[in-house]
C-alpha cells in the first residue's frame, strides 16, 4: 500500500470509529428508557425498559415492538399506515417528536408519546443502532 493510499484508509477509518463513538456517547441520552436487545435476549446496549426495544430500529416499522405495549395510538396508527424508521424519519422524530407525527398523519393533535428531543448527533446514534443489529 502506497502512503497516499494509507492516509485515505486511515482518514476513512477514524472517520467511521468517530461515527460510532459520537453514536455511543449520544446512547447515554436514551438508556434511561430505552435498552437494545436481541432476539436471543443478548443486551447489546444496557438500559431502562420504560421504552421500546431499539434492536433492529433501522427501517422497522413504527410501534412494531410486539413486547412494548405503550406505544401511543398515534405512532400506532402511523407505523401501521407504513410509517418506518428510516435515517431521515429518526432523527426529524427525535428532533421534535410531537410535531413529527403531527406532520406525518396530518393530525395536528397527535402525540407520540415520547417526551424527549435529541436536537444533534440523531444521525450518529441511528447509525450506532444500526451498527448494533448487525
Amino acid at each position: 500500500m502506497n502512503i497516499p493510499t494509507l492516509i485515505i484508509a486511515c482518514a476513512l477509518g477514524l472517520g467511521v470509529a468517530t461515527s460510532a463513538m459520537a453514536g455511543e456517547v449520544r446512547w447515554r441520552d436514551c438508556r434511561t428508557c430505552h435498552a437494545v436487545t436481541a432476539p436471543d435476549g443478548a443486551e447489546l446496549a444496557r438500559g431502562g425498559r420504560s421504552g421500546p426495544n431499539l434492536y433492529g430500529i433501522a427501517n422497522r416499522p413504527a410501534a412494531s415492538d410486539s413486547a412494548f405495549r405503550f406505544y401511543s395510538n398515534d405512532l400506532r396508527a402511523a407505523g401501521t399506515a407504513g410509517l418506518r424508521w428510516t435515517e431521515d424519519n429518526f432523527v426529524a422524530y427525535l428532533a421534535e417528536p410531537d410535531q413529527f407525527l403531527q406532520e406525518v398523519t396530518g393530525n395536528p393533535d397527535a402525540e407520540s408519546g415520547m417526551h424527549v428531543q435529541l436536537r444533534s448527533g440523531a444521525r450518529e446514534l441511528f447509525e450506532y443502532l444500526r451498527e448494533l443489529s448487525n
